[in-house]
C-alpha cells in the first residue's frame, strides 16, 4: 500500500538477558500494538546466519507514531535498552511503489 510505514528492526540481546520477562513484554506490548488504529503486522524472520529482523507495518506515519509515543512502549522501550538489548537498529521506510499483488498459474 502506497504511503505505508514499515520499520525494520534488528535487535540483539544482552547474553544475560532475562528471557522470561522479555517473552512477557513482548506479549504485553503486541497485545496493544495490535490493537491500535493503523497498526497492520508485525513479523520477525531470522537468516541462515542467526541474524534476526522484526518487521512492523503501519498503515501511515501517524499510525506510527501513536505506537512510538504510546506510554506503556515509551517505559518498555527505556527498559529495553536499559536490561535486554545489547546493540541494534531501527530503520523506518516508507513504501513508494508497490508491484502486484499477483498470482501465477
Amino acid at each position: 500500500m502506497i504511503g505505508e510505514v514499515i520499520v525494520v528492526g534488528d535487535l540483539k540481546l544482552r547474553e544475560n538477558a532475562p528471557l522470561d520477562e522479555y517473552n512477557r513484554l513482548g506479549e504485553r506490548m503486541y497485545d496493544i500494538v495490535s490493537r491500535l488504529p493503523g497498526f497492520l503486522s508485525v513479523k520477525s524472520f531470522k537468516a541462515a546466519d542467526g541474524e534476526e529482523l522484526t518487521l512492523f507495518r503501519f498503515a501511515s506515519e501517524q499510525a506510527l507514531e501513536a505506537w512510538r509515543n504510546h506510554p506503556d512502549h515509551v517505559e518498555t522501550m527505556k527498559r529495553g535498552h536499559a536490561e535486554f538489548y545489547a546493540s541494534g537498529f531501527l530503520q523506518i521506510c516508507k513504501v513508494i511503489r508497490e508491484v502486484g499483488p499477483f498470482e501465477h498459474a
